[in-house]
């Protein structure tokens, strides 16, 4: 029996590394600007997109530029619906389920659909706001490039901050040398000992 545990955690190893990976048929995109410039930046990016682009995720990092980069996009007739934390359970049930029906194809939200949105439309994530970890961009890239989707897709990340370079260069790195991203190993909860 204790060479079954031992395969078991083997398999969770290889898995779990695995998952801490960047996906490699995934295209990692980083542009350096202004904060100024990031809407000009982003109203470009979805004006380009072919109308059979696949979904989008634009990603921000507080509700309250979830919703203001949402009336931007009302004014210039940019249909997407907006998903973050301080709506009602009931109301962000809705808004996922009509997101992957495919009613409309761009997202704006904060962390909260970074986890547990599948869905194999999105070919494109973008992060308006750069994420505070490693872990976040993870699991955001992670929204991208699924099974079953008719595209590998692609993650653009705005960088406006020095302090967002590190996390820029440890991600380059990572996706260059096809490793894990670091300090992800630690996220891993070990197997419990004597079975």
């Amino acid at each position: 029996t204790l060479a079954k545990f031992a395969d078991v955690d083997r398999f969770v190893n290889l898995s779990t590394r695995s998952l801490h990976r960047l996906p490699p048929h995934v295209q990692q995109k980083f542009i350096r600007l202004k904060g100024r410039d990031k809407l000009p930046e982003l109203l470009q990016l979805l004006k380009e997109r072919p109308s059979s682009g696949g979904a989008v995720l634009i990603f921000c990092n507080t509700a309250s530029t979830v919703n203001w980069l949402g009336y931007i996009l009302d004014d210039h007739k940019i249909k997407h619906l907006r998903l973050q934390g301080q709506m009602s359970a009931a109301a962000r049930a809705g808004i996922f389920a009509s997101f992957q029906k495919g009613d409309v194809s761009v997202l704006v939200c904060t962390d909260l659909a970074s986890r547990g949105l599948d869905t194999s439309s999105v070919q494109l994530v973008v992060n308006y706001d750069f994420p505070d970890t490693l872990q976040d961009y993870l699991h955001r890239a992670g929204r991208v490039g699924r099974v079953g989707s008719k595209a590998p897709g692609a993650v653009v990340s705005f960088v406006t901050h020095r302090w967002d370079v590190d996390l820029v260069r440890k991600i380059e790195t990572a996706a260059r040398k096809r490793t894990g991203l670091p300090g992800m190993d630690s996220i891993r909860k070990p197997l419990p000992k004597g079975g």
